[in-house]
């Protein structure tokens, strides 16, 4: 058995991995690097066309952004996964394809991803690719799945893992058995603070603002942090903690919220019992508001609480917002999540002044805070996680920046074989 690293290797994004095992071969994940400049996964000239299987770990376009390309260019691949993940990749993939750089496919393309999922429930045993196959559930979001390969030797795929369980989702499944383990690193050079730590500093900085009269705008990503922060949001002001007033929901979150509610046997169980027992279905709330205009001049008139895609800032309604608020003091931009090298966000954070937005620059004078409200696991909870697994020998660290993936590794080789592989690398299991 051997993986070859296409994409996601020493880098967050495009993660794309080649499994091979005599005959048998099985992309695990088909994603695209969105940034200043979009990269795509590196495969060998002529090579995409024979991609005949693909599992899919979960629907973020880091981990499926290519899918459209792949059939596009001519491969014809069956497509594994859960079914709530092939909802929620045909609502990102028809969103890139309207506002993305460089996009290489269309409608139909979209369809045929669609047409092509063959999907599975948690822990469901598959063949694909010759291999035997069953997701785990990851906990990062709706319908994330690990996925396990069955061959000569045992491979565990973590996708994006997250150890904890949020207001929507358990935490990723654990004691899993195999001999190997290609795992994420993304934050695994440093620990998260705690969940009710984070969101008391989240609260305490949108009522500063709130009270001063600005607007809050905080960047999301469509699929997972848009959900939780908008529950977080509708919980808080609810009980009175957050002033009424309206929480705007922009770009693809909308759309990706009633892609929650019809899939929300994934969620958790107690999610699943507000809606089933009782009329307080917590995707629909009477403090969420949609823009009403396209210039979205409404939403500019009074203080209130924007959660717009994208979440590191490279497209979508959020650059309406920062042209419009971002020269005014009063008004604040919270980070929640992941901001990749060379995004919009990583300069902010960073400490910009100004950013280019459609050829214009725009001076920033609005405050910036962040929250690390992540869907992954920390450091501690990774090399948990890998300690859990029963027979490993070897991990495969990927989907991390360099520095990250290098100190986790130095963790993890007391115990295993630590291989971090670049583009191109092939790995022997």
């Amino acid at each position: 058995m051997k993986i070859t690293a296409y994409g996601g290797a020493r880098e967050v994004g495009r993660s794309a991995f080649l499994v091979e095992e005599g005959k048998k071969q099985i992309l695990l994940d088909c994603g695209v690097m969105l940034g200043e400049t979009v990269k795509t996964p590196q495969f060998p000239k002529g090579m995409e066309k024979g991609i005949r299987d693909i599992a899919i770990s979960h629907a973020h376009l880091d981990h499926s952004g290519y899918l459209g390309s792949i059939i596009a260019h001519g491969a014809k691949p069956a497509i594994h996964g859960i079914k709530a993940t092939r909802d929620l990749v045909g609502v990102l993939l028809a969103d890139y394809m309207r506002i993305g750089k460089d996009v290489d496919f269309g409608e139909r393309h979209v369809s045929e991803v669609a047409r092509r999922f063959c999907t599975y429930e948690f822990r469901e045993p598959f063949r694909a690719g010759g291999f035997e196959g069953r997701l785990h559930n990851a906990g990062h979001i709706l319908g994330s799945a690990m996925i396990w390969l069955g061959g000569e030797r045992k491979l565990l795929y973590s996708g994006d893992i997250s150890a904890r369980a949020t207001r929507l989702l358990d935490g990723c499944e654990k004691n899993l058995r195999a001999d190997a383990l290609v795992l994420e690193g993304t934050y695994g050079n440093e620990e998260l603070p705690g969940t009710k730590e984070t969101v008391t500093g989240l609260i305490r900085e949108i009522n500063e603002t709130i009270k001063e009269g600005g607007h809050v705008i905080i960047p999301s990503f469509a699929v997972g942090r848009g959900q939780e922060i908008l529950m977080i949001l509708e919980s808080h002001m609810k009980s009175g903690v957050i002033p009424h007033v309206k929480i705007y929901m922009d770009g693809m979150i909308r759309k990706a919220m009633k892609i929650y509610r019809q899939n929300v046997i994934y969620a958790k169980g107690e999610v699943q019992k507000r809606i089933l027992m009782s009329a307080d279905d917590p995707f629909s709330s009477k403090h969420f508001f949609v823009p009403r205009r396209r210039d979205r001049s409404d939403v500019f008139k009074e203080p209130c609480i924007i959660v717009s895609t994208s979440g590191m800032v490279t497209g979508g309604p959020i650059l309406t917002y920062l042209k419009e608020l971002g020269g005014n003091p009063k008004n604040k931009i919270i980070f929640v999540g992941y901001q990749a090298e060379g995004t919009r966000g990583r300069k902010i954070l960073d400490g910009a002044k100004e950013i280019e937005i459609d050829d214009e620059m725009v001076k920033l004078r609005l405050k910036v805070a962040e929250f690390r409200l992540s869907g992954h696991a920390g450091k501690s909870e990774l090399l948990q996680f890998a300690y859990g697994i029963k027979g490993l020998r070897k991990v495969v660290l990927v989907h991390g920046e360099e520095k990250s993936l290098m100190e986790l590794g130095e963790s993890l080789e007391k115990k295993y074989e630590v291989v971090i592989p670049k583009i191109g690398d092939e790995v022997r299991i």
